[in-house]
């Protein structure tokens, strides 16, 4: 049996001598991005032509909650939407920030509600009579009718943010975590509005931060390992030569022996004290990672002219103190053999 939102809470109140029985409801627990906005609604009691129509807003079309939304905030004798912003989520976490959108909205309304209604949730902070229900949003036709302000209101403020923030595609998904958003996502970064907070965001914001500062420690270790190959009489040939097996970040001479060198740098915690937490620069050169080196190398003298009858692999090892100063730069030749 399908189970639709009447008023029998409302009128077991009413019946009480509650006169303005407020429902309460939110929307926008689960999203990766955007605030989570909650509905306060007293109904008169006088029924409306439209309450048949009322469902929870999850069930509803768009087309539909923007019709009912009307409806809703033409005929109560009070209602209210507050929203709490994606960095106080961050902050405070989804349920404590979802109650206080629920008390705001509820403290907002132009007439103060002799009783709460509220869906699934507890508000102790409201100093006001209440009752919690499971599923209120299915059953109850004020937290329906909350349900919907709140939906309609969210779904708004995220058209808006799809103007000011666009490429995520707010304006479809609603910053709920859809394939189209965590592909934008991977590809254009955080925006101010997304929940940093939460597991996909979270891991999309750390391997964003770990990569660039990978890229960054790569970059210096391999400009150290330049200026030291320079003084120590190597010719430098070119530097990060690709092929399809990978890459050798620089192609040097020394005397009549090409040096195909791998650079390695690593942090090391407590000014030098303890090792990197990610091992030596030596220990990282895996055998997999020479496997490539010497097939990289292999095909950068199949393409090349004019070269050396010898030829090597060596492996620069820097690490560097948290500062950013060098500790060790240090050249081991031979590092890795072509078996």
């Amino acid at each position: 049996m399908v189970v639709t939102p009447n008023l029998k809470e409302e009128e077991a109140l009413w019946a009480r001598g509650y006169r303005h029985v407020a429902g309460v409801d939110e929307v926008g627990r689960g999203p990766l991005a955007g605030p989570v906005v909650a509905a306060a609604v007293v109904l008169p009691q006088a029924a409306g032509s439209f309450y048949h129509l009322v469902r929870d807003s999850k069930t509803l079309s768009a087309a539909q909650r923007d019709r009912l939304y009307e409806e809703i905030a033409g005929h109560a004798l009070a209602w209210a939407t507050a929203a709490v912003p994606p960095e106080e989520i961050d902050r405070a976490g989804i349920g404590p920030a979802t109650k206080k959108a629920m008390a705001e909205a509820i403290g907002t309304l132009c007439l103060k509600p002799d009783y709460v209604l509220v869906d699934a949730v507890k508000l102790p902070t409201i100093g006001l009579p209440q009752k919690s229900i499971i599923k209120g949003d299915a059953t109850c036709l004020s937290i329906a009718a909350a349900s919907i302000l709140a939906k309609v209101c969210r779904d708004r403020l995220m058209e808006v943010a799809d103007r000011e923030h666009p490429g995520y595609g707010f304006a479809r998904h609603k910053g709920y975590g859809t394939a189209e958003h965590l592909a934008q996502l991977h590809k254009l970064g955080l925006s101010p509005l997304h929940r940093k907070s939460f597991a996909p965001v979270t891991m999309v914001e750390g391997g964003a931060k770990a990569e660039q500062r990978r890229q960054i420690l790569g970059r210096l270790g391999e400009r150290i390992a330049l200026r030291h190959l320079k003084g120590l009489g190597y010719i430098i040939r070119e530097t990060n030569y690709r092929s399809l097996w990978g890459e050798i970040d620089i192609v040097a001479q020394q005397g009549d022996t090409l040096v195909f060198v791998e650079v390695r740098c690593r942090t090391c915690l407590n000014g030098g004290r303890r090792e990197s937490p990610f091992g030596t620069p030596e220990e990282s050169l895996t055998p997999a990672k020479g496997a490539r080196l010497v097939e990289t190398a292999q095909t950068y003298i199949q393409t090349h002219a004019d070269l050396p009858d010898h030829w090597r692999i060596d492996l620069v090892a820097v690490e560097l103190t948290p500062a950013g100063r060098i500790r060790r730069v240090e050249v081991l030749e031979n590092a890795v053999w072509d078996t």
